[in-house]
């Protein structure tokens, strides 16, 4: 997938008035240094505009990394950072559509859309959970994803803004990301024509593997709002929790027939108690390893 991933940035449409130079870093996230020997064969395959980087960093959690990623492209001195994972691959005027959103709104951010797409086909009650952002081209937007995400090094410079380490094995360090930034004045953009692809593995593209993401991001969600202390929300979700608790107990008759929304109630269930277990401190983490 990391090769698939590079191969489509060498393929992208540049606008030469937009972008200059292009640093590709590479930050192996594994102390077995597994991803090193594709970067080295893909060297000779990187055109002259792109110049990658490549370097090891073991220690684990996706805050950890995500900092280490924004500390060694400023060391580069560019004036945006790109995010994207490596588990996706990007169409030809993804790198334009990020840069000229982001310089044409003068914005902080810019967000592209993540598509997903299976590595297998699997049932439309399965594959219609897994959903893509959608908005207008150029639309200011109140929250972020760190996927696919162009960022002004200015800002990132002026704030010191990083990845809270707090969620390094819980998963929703991005949208935690998010709130901190706009809490120093960010503005985000929607870049419609960004468009990166996400590959969905076949074990992950199973009821059990959503109803541990659903759990998940509710457990997470109301871990952030207790930890920025909107009260207001917090009782907001308690109610929203005693719904979808009894909104999911009643659906689940719908589990047996075969329709797109059959485990509409399962998921809601798995948002319930997530959502119930964060008030009571109890945290799902989704990366601990093995898990």
């Amino acid at each position: 997938m990391l090769e698939k991933l590079l191969q489509s940035i060498f393929s992208c449409r540049v606008d030469p008035s937009l972008v200059s130079k292009v640093d590709i870093v590479i930050v192996d996230n594994d102390a077995e240094k597994t991803a090193e020997s594709t970067v080295v064969r893909l060297l000779n395959d990187c055109p002259p505009l792109f110049q990658m980087h490549y370097c090891d960093f073991p220690i684990k959690g996706l805050s950890n990394v995500r900092n280490e990623i924004i500390n060694k492209a400023i060391e580069k001195d560019p004036d945006f950072i790109l995010f994207v994972d490596d588990d996706e691959y990007v169409v030809e005027d993804w790198l334009t559509a990020h840069v000229s959103t982001i310089v044409r709104n003068r914005g902080d951010f810019a967000m592209g859309p993540v598509i997903p797409e299976f590595e297998k086909k699997v049932s439309a009650d399965i594959a219609q959970w897994f959903g893509h952002y959608t908005f207008e081209d150029q639309r200011s937007l109140d929250f972020m994803d760190s996927g696919n995400l162009i960022m002004r090094t200015k800002f990132i410079k002026e704030t010191e803004l990083r990845f809270d380490p707090r969620f390094n094995t819980l998963g929703a360090e991005d949208s935690y990301f998010g709130v901190s930034a706009l809490k120093k004045g960010a503005s985000i953009f929607f870049a419609k024509g960004a468009i990166a692809y996400e590959t969905i593995p076949e074990k992950r593209a199973t009821l059990a593997w959503l109803y541990k993401r659903r759990f998940r991001g509710a457990n997470t969600y109301t871990y952030i709002i207790l930890l920025e202390k909107k009260y207001f929300q917090v009782l907001k979700k308690i109610l929203v929790n005693f719904v979808y608790l009894l909104v999911g107990v009643l659906s689940l008759v719908l589990v047996p027939i075969h329709f797109n929304y059959r485990y509409f109630g399962v998921l809601k269930l798995a948002e319930s108690l997530g959502g119930f277990a964060g008030l009571f401190n109890i945290r799902f983490h989704e990366y601990l390893k093995g898990r």
